[in-house]
């Protein structure tokens, strides 16, 4: 019996065919795995950007349990990523679920994330040493949680297309959406927070924990994953193997120490920025918003640009630009205000930020297609594709940064003396917060109370024995009084309350500014007036803002200095140290990827044919 044989035409329209399908799935895939992203950087950023500053000015801390709190998060929290990080990619690459490889580890460290998330800025009231403990029981979480999404989703990157345009669009759609929810968050969360600190963040928090929710709901039920290998499905990674694969996978570790050093830099602006506005312009939201707009639109616009730039300069000479830009527009920040021709103002400062977040963004581009690269030349080397695995090195060196730029942001506002300063704005806000809970007859009582206290302090000068004497004795009378105790006062910076602006809303929403606590009439009050409370930050009488009286007003040449520095100079030699770093250990260029594809596609031919 003569065997029948498949015209060639009918082969081939077989193959179009698959092609068709898979690349109808690959475009699918590509925008619904990409816009996902918003809702994950949003809640990255209110952690790695917002964190150390709702800490700094949301809660009332000393400088000792602030510095141990930032060394918890930078040390304690790297070891356990230590343990964390690789667990669970050998985890996911372990693991051969029905409904995927990925997916099921996204959606469940995005809940447990969400929910983790609220509950770290929703649970507020604990003073002292207590709110250490808890927020470092919350961080670990936080943590851990967002471990099991992070190294799920960036480990299915490589595997939804090998085809190196396509791998070039889909690593281009993520970042940018990525960079969407970063701008995002960066938008919303200074205009919410910044005067009435503690509220905005339990709103912020929430609305970013649903956001990151509903994001990963939506990549779950809308992605497909890619048909596995036969080698792929019947494998399971230990430990040991695990350590093998990722030390002798030499590309992805000079990869991974590169953006060790990009992430440390790149993020201090961002985390320092706040600092370095309040003491320059002022404490002020609006201000605060602009910056980090013009910062989060250029990462964007960049990454939409990136295809083409890449295609006319090529991956190398493109991170060569990119770093010089960023770089001039750092040393053009370091000298804002200290040159005559270069004045500290918002538009100038908008304007140098827009040229760091342009290089950045552009070489960030090029390092996050380069680590994804990693996984195929794993593939080439040693036949084993093992993403989750080369994946873990990625989210594991972004939260080993982002320890290490809250150490140096530690460290820079506790040598400085910042710190101790900022918290003036921090018995502002806490004590803003805790007057808005209670009812007419206790703020008047309260406002009574902390009038007797000022007086204790008329002449003295922070710091000084005498002050001390004095704040330790109001202490004691804080704690002796039932009420006065529930506000939680810090008696070192009692002084600042003088300040604040007594602010009465009427009936009909219009406000009226009555006058500074310290000298307020408590008689006026009255439940008929309307609702009282107080306000820290910019006035619409134009008189100066409690905050800035005690912040900006008070800071010495040695913080503005310190702040200063950390947030240029510094970031800029590390972008240089990273790019240094490449240029000598990384060879994957176009030309040898190219090579790489085509051997691994022939193997996948003679695995077909065997089968």
């Amino acid at each position: 019996m003569e065997t029948k044989v498949a015209p060639e035409a009918t082969v081939a329209e077989a193959k179009s065919a698959v092609e068709l399908l898979r690349k109808k799935t690959f475009n699918r895939n590509k925008w619904f795995y990409s816009v996902s992203g918003i809702g994950r950087d949003m809640s990255y950023s209110l952690i790695d950007s917002f964190l150390l500053i709702y800490i700094q000015f949301g809660v009332s801390l000393t400088l000792a349990q602030f510095t141990t709190l930032s060394l918890i998060i930078g040390v304690g929290g790297r070891i356990w990523d230590a343990i964390n990080d690789p667990l669970m990619g050998a985890i996911i690459e372990g693991s051969h679920f029905k409904n995927g490889k990925f997916r099921p580890w996204i959606l469940l460290g995005g809940i447990l994330c969400g929910l983790v998330i609220i509950t770290m800025f929703n649970i507020q009231s604990i003073p002292g040493w207590r709110f250490v403990v808890f927020m470092t029981v919350m961080y670990l979480l936080w943590e851990s949680t967002f471990t099991m999404n992070d190294i799920g989703y960036w480990a299915m990157l490589p595997s939804l297309s090998s085809i190196k345009e396509e791998r070039n669009s889909i690593t281009t759609l993520t970042v940018l959406f990525a960079g969407v929810g970063a701008i995002l968050a960066q938008g919303i969360i200074p205009q919410v927070t910044v005067g009435d600190m503690r509220a905005g963040y339990r709103f912020v928090s929430i609305l970013i924990a649903v956001v990151f929710i509903g994001c990963q709901a939506l990549l779950y039920f809308t992605v497909k994953e890619p048909p596995r290998r036969k080698v792929e499905l019947s494998e399971n990674i230990s430990l040991k193997k695990m350590w093998k694969t990722i030390a002798r996978n030499d590309q992805v570790l000079w990869m991974t120490l590169s953006m060790l050093f990009y992430n440390i830099g790149s993020t201090l602006i961002i985390a320092l920025i706040a600092n370095l506005l309040y003491m320059e312009i002022g404490y002020n939201g609006t201000l605060y918003f602009y910056v980090v707009v013009a910062y989060g639109v250029t990462m964007v616009a960049v990454n939409v640009l990136y295809p083409a730039l890449a295609n006319k300069l090529g991956r190398n000479r493109l991170q060569n630009v990119s770093i010089i830009v960023a770089v001039i527009g750092y040393a053009l920040i370091a000298v804002m205000g200290w040159l005559p021709i270069l004045p500290f103002n918002i538009a100038l400062l908008c304007l140098f930020c827009v040229m760091v977040s342009a290089g950045q963004s552009l070489f960030y581009m090029t390092c996050i297609i380069n680590m994804t690269n990693c996984v195929e030349y794993n593939d080439y080397k040693y036949g084993e594709r093992n993403e989750a695995v080369v994946s873990t090195l990625r989210p594991f060196m972004a939260k080993f940064a982002a320890a290490m730029h809250t150490l140096i942001v530690t460290l820079v506002l506790a040598i400085s003396g910042t710190f101790l300063l900022s918290q003036s704005i921090s018995t502002l806000e806490t004590q803003r917060d805790f007057f808005d809970k209670h009812d007419t007859a206790e703020q008047a009582y309260y406002i009574t109370q902390v009038q007797s206290y000022l007086k204790d302090y008329v002449g003295l000068t922070a710091g000084t024995t005498e002050y001390k004497e004095v704040a330790t004795a109001v202490g004691t009378q804080i704690a002796a009084d039932d009420l006065m105790s529930k506000f939680q006062i810090d008696p070192e910076y009692v002084p600042a309350l003088s300040d604040a602006m007594v602010i009465l809303t009427a009936a009909d929403g219009t406000q009226a500014e009555l006058g500074r606590l310290g000298s307020f009439d408590v008689g006026s009050i009255s439940v008929a007036n309307g609702v009282y409370s107080i306000k820290i930050d910019d006035l619409k009488s134009g008189e100066e803002s409690a905050a800035n009286l005690h912040f900006r007003d008070q800071c010495t040449l040695t913080m503005r200095v310190w702040v200063r520095l950390a947030s240029t100079l510094l970031p800029a030699l590390m972008l240089i140290i990273s790019l240094y770093i490449q240029k000598k250990k990384f060879f994957i260029d176009e030309e040898y990827y190219d090579r790489m594809i085509h051997e691994i596609d022939n193997r996948k031919e003679g695995e077909n044919s065997l089968a």
